[in-house]
């Protein structure tokens, strides 16, 4: 058994991706491989990302399960502080890629040597186009009560991110808690939002304005995934 759905409409996906550079396909995965890795990402021990003034931060699941009351308030506050005025962000995530590095045999990190490999690749060469696609960054991020993603638009110096994915894995979820992927353009119109259906991808190109959008406090679920970068040499 191959890992991706043989079914899809390769043609039609291709043309909605060259026509809007972004495109939304259901069913992605074959159906034992989408349960596979939604069992593996709830049982991940989740790091907490955000930004302070001095950069990127992030805390383990001990130092966050370590944190009082008054401390959780406190960096809560923080964050919200940051955010009113720079790109801000609050997010779990579990690095993938760094799991495949140690040699890791889990479901996560089979998984991330596999897109690394020549199917996932060329699959995704051939659905954009863009034959310089050569390297592939994969974390796990899970968006709960509290989380979100500020605009941006994946650009940078470092590498050249060709394309960023999500692979959406949250069984259960409604439009009114939040967490939904929203595309917007240069005059702060929201153009598009993607619902994180089940096994279903989430594909658009880099440079391109999005935002996750926050997560309400009475939301009764975890909105989790595999997400990342398609990048060239």
């Amino acid at each position: 058994m191959g890992y991706i759905n043989p079914h899809l409409n390769r043609e039609a996906i291709r043309d909605a991706l060259a026509l809007k550079g972004r495109v939304l396909i259901r069913d992605f995965f074959e159906p034992p491989v989408a349960e596979a890795l939604a069992g593996a990402v709830a049982a991940v021990d989740w790091r907490l990302l955000f930004r302070d003034d001095t950069g990127d931060r992030k805390l383990l699941g001990d130092e966050l399960r370590g944190l009082t009351p008054a401390a959780r308030m406190d960096l809560a506050t923080g964050i919200h502080r940051l955010a009113e005025s720079a790109f801000q962000f609050q997010y779990y995530s579990h690095s993938i890629v760094d799991a495949a590095k140690r040699g890791d045999s889990d479901v996560l990190a089979r998984c991330v040597r596999w897109m690394a490999d020549e199917e996932f690749l060329s699959a995704m060469r051939s659905l954009s186009g863009m034959d310089d696609i050569n390297r592939v960054y994969a974390q796990a991020t899970m968006y709960s009560r509290g989380s979100f993603l500020l605009v941006h638009d994946d650009e940078t110096a470092v590498e050249r991110r060709r394309l960023a994915y999500v692979i959406n894995l949250t069984r259960h979820w409604r439009p009114d808690w939040g967490g939904l992927l929203h595309f917007a353009d240069d005059e702060g119109n929201v153009v598009d939002t993607y619902f994180p259906h089940f096994n279903s991808l989430a594909l658009f190109t880099v440079p391109q304005k999005h935002f996750v959008s926050y997560v309400a406090p009475y939301a009764q679920g975890e909105r989790s995934a595999v997400t990342g970068w398609l990048i060239a040499a």
